[in-house]
């Protein structure tokens, strides 16, 4: 199976002015040498904290926000080095569904409108009545009735309106949609009807998925792969099975350790880890490995020397210094 997204040394970073003349003085490195990649018709969950710079890799990779350095390339094209026109084509085919569906929403638009813009910038339908068709259809996908078309964001719950900004993203014919924190916001009953949902346009329309959250229990069940990311680099990547089954690197562990219990049995096997330890700023990172203050395991060489990568020779990988990996 072939790579739809790969990406290479992805960096993002935020200049921080001061002094009199605006210079800048620092800078936030909110994604820092990420590399990953996402075969077709597959699922990449990226989790980690809140700040570790999930939902800045997404929008960088969308063109959302200007990547500093690195390599996109969808579909085995470079995406820095198209043209503008090529560049367009391409944000067609990659699309995103934000956390909150109501401050993503126009309130000022109609259903039909909001799905719609989509269409008509990119010229999809001929004629008005096949415009409405098309809306018309990707509402009825997305589990909305035609009818709701000329309503308004306000008149719809959060679910509702989190199926409007799934049938908007779906109305250019994506090959790969940005799920960023996209069921976090809603009522868990509703998380897991719009879970389904998701499952379910992926069967049937051969879609690729970058979900990124931070409840592991939904990336357990929606994703093939796992990327676990700690101040803006990635610590661990593998498989669903290989992350959930046998982490490797510390950070992934008490990650792990967080998720609730719901039966008595694992409630028993399961044992909270609680890091201890202050994390570093954002202006001044270590040199050596970021986690290192917070690590159970730290040596003396961690906070000096920048972990290199680990393989279990399965495609199981940690960047860690512990040498039993």
């Amino acid at each position: 199976m072939d790579n739809l997204l790969e990406v290479k040394d992805l960096k993002k970073y935020f200049p921080i002015k001061g002094g009199f003349f605006g210079r800048t003085v620092a800078e936030v490195r909110a994604v820092d040498g990420v590399s990953f990649s996402i075969q077709r018709g597959r699922v990449l969950g990226l989790v980690g904290e809140s700040g570790c710079g999930k939902s800045t890799a997404g929008r960088v990779l969308l063109g959302l926000s200007p990547r500093t350095g690195g390599e996109i390339r969808f579909d085995g094209e470079d995406v820095s080095k198209a043209s503008k026109s090529r560049q367009r084509e391409l944000r067609r085919r990659m699309q995103m569904v934000f956390q909150d569906p109501f401050s993503s929403l126009d309130p000022r638009m109609n259903v039909a409108e909001i799905i719609s813009e989509g269409l008509v910038s990119y010229q999809l339908c001929r004629t008005r009545a096949e415009l409405d068709d098309r809306v018309h259809q990707l509402m009825e996908q997305c589990g909305l009735f035609p009818e709701q078309a000329y309503r308004y964001v306000h008149q719809f719950s959060g679910g509702q309106r989190q199926r409007i900004c799934i049938a908007r993203a779906l109305a250019t014919s994506p090959d790969f949609i940005v799920l960023d924190e996209a069921v976090s916001a809603l009522d868990v009953s509703i998380q897991a009807q719009i879970i389904n949902l998701l499952r379910d346009l992926q069967a049937r329309m051969g879609l690729t998925y970058l979900f990124i959250s931070h409840d592991l229990n939904i990336v357990q069940f929606i994703s093939d792969q796992v990327a676990v990311m700690y101040l803006g680099e990635i610590v661990e990547y593998g498989t669903t099975e290989q992350i959930f089954s046998h982490p490797m690197h510390p950070y992934t562990v008490a990650l792990l350790s967080a998720v609730p219990a719901f039966t008595r049995e694992e409630k028993a096997r399961k044992q909270r880890i609680l890091l201890e330890g202050d994390l570093p700023s954002p202006y001044d990172m270590p040199k050596g490995c970021r986690f290192a203050g917070r690590c159970p395991y730290r040596q003396d060489t961690c906070e000096e020397t920048k972990p290199a990568w680990t393989d279990r020779g399965d495609g199981h990988w940690c960047m860690c210094h512990r040498p039993q990996l």
